[in-house]
């Protein structure tokens, strides 16, 4: 049997619902890249969020983390890239 890489976990900030109305920009979501163009990987996240919060990210691969922040409307991340640390030296050379 095959090990998830990545879990993802759900932290409410306690705020409850969004008060704002989404950007309706981003009708099906967001996609967030925080991986300033280094070797990477891309998780897709539960969407939309429960409420007010953060999805946190980690990759037991290679230990990075990552949180996301959330708000329960249809302007939320659909998915995360996040650079690999294991990649490091390379990611190191292509910079």
């Amino acid at each position: 049997m095959e090990q998830e890489a990545h879990s993802v976990v759900f932290e409410p900030s306690g705020r409850g619902k969004a008060q704002c109305p989404p950007n309706p920009n981003f009708p099906k979501g967001v996609k967030v890249d925080v991986s300033d163009g280094l070797i990477a990987c891309t998780k897709e996240l539960p969407y939309p969020a429960p409420e007010c919060g953060a999805w946190i990210v980690r990759c037991a691969a290679c230990g990075m983390s990552v949180a996301v922040t959330a708000a329960g409307r249809p302007d939320d991340p659909v998915n995360v890239t996040m650079p690999c640390k294991l990649g490091r030296e390379a990611n190191q050379i292509t910079k």
